[in-house]
């Protein structure tokens, strides 16, 4: 049986190491778009931090890749995906056959009309390429403006702090505010960065930048002009689906799938960001964000592929530290 997975991170390495050790015959194929081994990518602030180093966030070994026969393809990407024929097209048009299949593609940040023309001036923050890119910037950088929201945007703005740069977050909301768990503290949050020395703009986003003789000049909606040497931002995270376009497979804001991981095609399964699974507590669909997840939904996703019938438990949170204080936090309201 051949199992190719598109997505060489927590999720498909996962249900790659699953396949083979239960199956050391499996034939297993994973395709991945970054010219790295595959990674932790929660780790990625711990490594612009110094508190760790590039080895240090190796998920798989390459040793290990070779001892249990995974052929891990790098630097590739997917075109297109043909269900009918168990067949998927890569970028450069070579096309690899499957009998069974997992989308294991993750989710990338993407940028809303208003911010999207100025792409160029954004510093990315997600992939292991971006962090090397940032560490190489930092000794330049001392004024940091972010806009965005999520546990990682309090994890960038904890690795900024601990990296002692000068800090200001720009949200839409009338408080700085994220969904943690902790509810007692979640209101204190925003006293909490405040008191930290970040520079909190509420009820306001970013409109325009521009280039300046020191760095960047910001407009806001609320006319407020800011000066910083880098912006990160963000509006929202988007299922990195573009392989399922032209294919029956459903989807919502990422691709649907079953307690079992099944999307609605025969012998194609869905793991980690890109998927959307009916979550009970909120009595819809939701993607499961968060390494934990990742994990078990690889797991699950391996196992499911050989035949067996697994179902995935959702995990509600994730654990987290902010500025020395462990927090817990939900991925939905």
């Amino acid at each position: 049986m051949k199992s190719v997975i598109i997505g060489a991170g927590v999720a498909g390495i996962t249900a790659a190491k699953t396949i083979k050790e239960i199956d050391r015959d499996a034939e297993v194929v994973v395709i991945g778009d970054e010219m790295f081994l595959p990674y932790k990518r929660y780790l990625l602030t711990e490594l612009l931090c110094g508190l760790l180093t590039q080895d240090d966030l190796i998920f798989l070994s390459l040793e290990l890749l070779h001892k249990l026969d995974i052929k891990l393809r790098m630097g590739e990407s997917v075109k297109s995906i043909e269900p009918s024929k168990k067949l998927i097209t890569l970028h450069h048009n070579e096309i690899i056959p499957y009998d069974k299949l997992l989308i294991a593609t993750g989710c990338i940040p993407s940028l809303g009309l208003i911010l999207r023309p100025y792409k160029s001036y954004i510093q990315h923050y997600y992939s292991l390429n971006d962090i090397l890119v940032l560490k190489n910037r930092l000794p330049e950088i001392k004024k940091c403006i972010v806009f965005g929201k999520g546990v990682s945007c309090l994890d960038l703005i904890s690795g900024l702090y601990n990296l002692e740069k000068q800090i200001t977050y720009i949200t839409k909301g009338k408080r700085a505010h994220f969904g943690l768990k902790e509810s007692e503290f979640k209101d204190k949050l925003h006293d909490f960065l405040e008191e930290k020395g970040i520079d909190i703009v509420t009820e306001d986003r970013i409109v325009s930048i521009d280039t300046s003789k020191h760095g960047y000049r910001v407009d806001t909606l609320r006319q407020k002009k800011l000066t910083a040497d880098i912006i990160f931002g963000w509006d929202h995270y988007t299922p990195n689906i573009s392989c399922i376009e032209n294919t029956s497979i459903k989807k919502r804001l990422g691709i649907l799938v079953n307690a079992r991981l099944e999307t609605s095609e025969k012998d194609i399964y869905a793991a980690g960001d890109c998927m959307e699974i009916y979550n009970p507590c909120l009595k819809k669909y939701w993607i499961n964000f968060g390494f934990p997840n990742a994990l078990e939904q690889g797991r699950v996703a391996g196992e499911n592929m050989l035949g067996r019938e697994e179902e995935y438990k959702i995990y509600e949170t994730i654990t987290f530290n902010l500025m020395g204080k462990s927090l817990k936090a939900r991925w939905w309201k």
